[in-house]
């Protein structure tokens, strides 16, 4: 596999609290959608659901708490609701890291779209831990979203010519696990944090995955 390195060593799905003006009625999902960027932000810092709720998310958005309950009818629905979106969010930045280095062979490909994700992670440490602590016996889980983008990507190697020591599905799979622990080794307290520690850790990772014979 080719070296190199990363993209950017901050990457963040979720903005800066906007300036609140009053929704118009018909526009509950513009605050929903608020919604979500309050309390992906609210978890990033607190590292927990256990600190979120509805009403420091209205606090964050700038409303009554009374206009989030047509929204989410308690906070298990604006955590359930708030997973799928920054999964979503995830998702599409993988998609997009892919295409900003279209035109490269598949596996550069491969590659851009792991680092984005470990970068992404190490960054928002908070939404990690509950993105990939949560609902992990339920099928929208979040590693199963990654699992099945990187599994894309591999076949398109294929596609290409690339050859796998593995099924692309299994490979996907395994991609998905190993950056994922890597990623909570990374973010221990005694761990050596070092953005060139994860990028050796992809690199050394893939060139398992692909046959270079």
């Amino acid at each position: 596999m080719t070296g190199g390195s990363g993209a950017s060593k901050s990457v963040s799905l979720i903005g800066a609290p906007p300036s609140r003006t009053r929704n118009r009625w018909g526009q509950g999902e513009r605050l929903r959608a608020e919604a979500l960027e309050a309390a992906a932000r609210l978890l990033g810092e607190l590292g927990t659901v256990e600190g979120l709720s509805l009403r420091a998310v209205a606090r964050e958005v700038g409303v009554a708490p009374a206009s989030l309950y047509g929204q989410f009818a308690d906070k298990s629905a604006l955590v359930d609701a708030l997973l799928d979106y920054v999964n979503e969010r995830l998702v599409r930045l993988l998609v997009e890291t892919g295409v900003a280095v279209d035109g490269a062979d598949p596996t550069t490909r491969v590659r851009a779209q792991v680092l984005a994700f470990a970068e992404f992670s190490l960054a928002n440490p908070g939404l990690y831990r509950v993105m990939f602590g949560e609902r992990l016996s339920q099928p929208n889980h979040p590693a199963r979203a990654l699992a099945e983008t990187l599994t894309d990507s591999l076949r398109a190697c294929e596609a290409a010519g690339a050859r796998l020591r593995l099924p692309a599905d299994r490979a996907g799979v395994v991609l998905t696990v190993g950056m994922v622990g890597r990623v909570a080794i990374s973010q221990a307290p005694t761990a050596d944090h070092a953005e060139a520690v994860v990028v050796d850790f992809v690199d050394e990772f893939l060139s398992l995955l692909f046959d270079c014979a």
